[in-house]
């Protein structure tokens, strides 16, 4: 099973879940797994710990998911899928400005000003929310800790670093960078180390530090003059 997620797609390996019933006690087994890396890491992940998590039967966790490996990868879908949606909508707020200036507007020195500004707060927003949630990033570093081991989970971690790298590189397009790839690189690396170094209490959460890296990372990005021949092809 896939689910859509914009220019890339998530997929579910274990069993589909057809009534109402069936897809609530299924999600509870995804989260239940969820709250037990956060306990004891992916390693700790056994059906019959699982089952008692989720306070379902031990056969409930074998029937949707036979193969621990597709618990545990889709354990990590539900959860991208779940920061996916809060990330789009910041993504719309932050961006909406940007799409309303006119071509000539974001090649002039006030237009860059506004387009750094934009994309400075919706990275700091999204890197202090990410890192505010001290267990869902436990729970995203086991997952990719783990995928060094495991090619189905290197899939599905692939696949969220697409989803979440779409939503960074439409932003360079919009601006006709020419290079628009590799600045989503530069901006989502850069998001993972801070997000560590918060977690890890080397940068606090209000440090004047962390805006000034992403500042410094966005100024560096955006050229001083856009051209509008280059942003009008966005339109």
């Amino acid at each position: 099973m896939t689910v859509d997620n914009g220019k890339s797609e998530l997929v579910y390996h274990g069993r589909r879940a057809q009534r109402a019933d069936s897809r609530q006690r299924r999600k509870a087994i995804l989260e239940a797994t969820l709250r037990l890396i956060v306990k004891e890491g992916i390693r700790g992940i056994r059906h019959r710990a699982v089952a008692r998590e989720a306070n379902v039967p031990l056969a409930a966790t074998t029937y949707y998911f036979k193969d621990l490996n597709d618990l545990i990868s889709d354990s990590f879908t539900y959860f991208v899928e779940q920061g996916l949606d809060h990330t789009r909508q910041l993504q719309e707020d932050s961006f909406a400005a940007a799409r309303n200036l006119s071509a000539e507007e974001r090649a002039s020195g006030a237009g860059r000003k506004l387009l750094i500004q934009q994309l400075t707060r919706f990275i700091l927003t999204h890197v202090r929310a990410q890192a505010g949630n001290r267990d869902f990033r436990l729970i995203e570093l086991a997952f990719r800790n783990e995928a060094l081991r495991s090619a189905q989970l290197t899939v599905a971690i692939r696949a969220a670093n697409r989803a979440t790298e779409t939503l960074i590189q439409e932003f360079f397009q919009l601006l006709g960078l020419a290079d628009p790839q590799a600045a989503t690189q530069i901006v989502h690396g850069t998001i993972l180390n801070l997000e560590y170094q918060i977690l890890s209490g080397a940068i606090a959460l209000d440090s004047p530090l962390l805006e000034r890296t992403v500042t410094m990372m966005i100024r560096g990005l955006i050229p001083a003059t856009i051209p509008v021949a280059e942003t009008e092809k966005q339109l």
